[in-house]
């Protein structure tokens, strides 16, 4: 049986080696979402990985193990991250729903539409932003979401919020 620390410095070796074949797993199967689950993705790899040596069941192909528990637990996560705003989108049907006054409905359908509608006139990389703002997620969210850089995100998100109330007002709907 090997000693704790053995087992510890095999574990941190594993890790250093294999950490870039996880983030590579993980951006290929989440690509653009790959910023909601990299972190939780990679803790929950090397978690298993540990446990597997706790249990002296050391994998024969290290690399093919960590790959396909980084596999696994990005489709797992990214499944519960969907599970998620799929609840909150539930969530504010729901309100919209228990709304008595069929009238206020209606108009916030039609607003919806209509702000559907301004979003796709602008260019694709800031309707993205702006898409990705108004679901709550702020410049730092929006930045790794895209790869894009801290100034661009926070550009994009501004001027798309600028060009969409410009659209809307043009529309004749006023915030």
């Amino acid at each position: 049986m090997a000693s704790r620390t053995e087992g510890n410095g095999r574990f941190e070796a594993l890790v250093q080696r294999y950490a870039r074949l996880v983030r590579s797993a993980v951006g290929r199967v989440a690509g653009p979402e790959s910023a909601l689950v990299a972190e939780d993705a990679e803790q929950e790899v090397f978690l298993s990985l540990w446990k597997a040596l706790g249990n002296e069941r050391t994998p024969g192909h290290p690399a093919s193990y960590i790959y396909r528990t980084a596999v696994r637990e990005t489709v797992r996560l990214l499944r519960r991250v969907r599970r998620e705003q799929e609840t909150a989108m539930d969530a504010v049907g729901e309100r919209a729903a228990m709304d008595p006054d069929p009238e206020a409905r209606a108009f916030s359908r039609e607003l919806g539409r209509q702000i559907a509608g301004s979003i796709e006139t602008l260019s694709p990389d800031r309707a993205r932003a702006v898409r990705a703002h108004l679901a709550g997620y702020d410049v730092r969210e929006v930045m790794e979401m895209f790869g894009w850089s801290y100034h661009r995100a926070r550009n994009l998100i501004s001027r798309g919020m600028a060009d969409l109330r410009k659209e809307l007002a043009r529309r004749g709907i006023h915030a």
